[in-house]
């Protein structure tokens, strides 16, 4: 009996010593930010091929004209355009999964939904980003990796055909740049990050990778603006049309 008790109580030692040493790392995984990748696939488009606001968004008047604003949202990120019927115009960030990459002043639309490829990254969806003042509203603290980007359709015809508003197409000295500045969720703004879309006599003409994931100023902010800068001006500012195409954003 006495050899039973002290193999029992052998047993029970031995099972919580088996017990500690068997505790690993898996039991207490370090903990990873989940990543996410807005592709704007599941944007609803006419039969045209794009979406750049609707009717069912909030309505307003903007100059004696009915104007609604509207929104595509994807894994709660809001990207906002304004939509006027009577004018055919928008402004903010459309979506389309348009194939041409052409663009004629005769069809402006569709054609100004164009993208220099003639495709998105991935799936069939990209961004058509146009805006003036509007912004990209994460909903919450994120660190944004980056994104995918392209021409429009619309700037290369300006770069090699000109603008119809300043004189000739792009020569070697003549350049056009998107300007992202993030709103950081806490402290003061002010940091941005400058794409070059034609640069040194050439052009974007593929999707290229802005990878923003070493860059501070891109941690822990809350929303995204955009604008453009170029050498094509007249008193009234930049006179390229200021669009950029993006897709198949990350974010952390």
């Amino acid at each position: 009996m006495k050899t039973n008790k002290f193999f029992l109580m052998g047993a029970i030692a031995c099972g919580f010593v088996m017990s500690l040493v068997s505790c690993t790392n898996n039991d207490y995984p370090i903990y990873v930010k989940p990543v996410t990748t807005i592709s704007f696939e599941n944007a609803k488009l006419n039969a045209d091929g794009y979406w750049c606001g609707d009717e069912n968004g909030t309505k307003y008047e903007s100059y004696g004209s009915d104007a609604y604003a509207c929104s595509y949202t994807e894994a709660g990120v809001t990207f906002p355009v304004n939509y006027i019927p009577a004018w055919g115009s928008w402004s903010g960030f459309a979506v389309s999964n348009r194939t041409a990459t052409t663009y004629n002043s005769a069809t402006m639309t569709p054609d100004q939904y164009n993208n220099c490829t003639g495709k998105a990254v991935s799936g069939k969806n990209f961004l058509v980003v146009q805006p003036y003042g509007e912004t990209i509203d994460f909903g919450k603290a994120v660190t944004l990796k980056g994104f995918w980007y392209t021409n429009s359709a619309w700037v290369v015809d300006a770069i090699l055909n000109g603008d119809n508003m300043s004189p000739g197409k792009f020569e070697a000295e003549d350049w056009f740049k998107c300007i992202i500045s993030p709103t950081p969720a806490e402290g003061v703004g002010g940091a941005r990050f400058e794409i070059d879309l034609a640069k040194d006599g050439d052009y974007v003409k593929e999707w290229k990778y802005c990878d923003l994931s070493n860059v501070d100023a891109f941690k822990n902010i809350k929303s995204l603006s955009f604008s453009f800068d170029g050498t094509k001006k007249n008193d009234w500012g930049i006179t390229t049309p200021t669009y950029i195409c993006i897709d198949d954003m990350v974010i952390e």
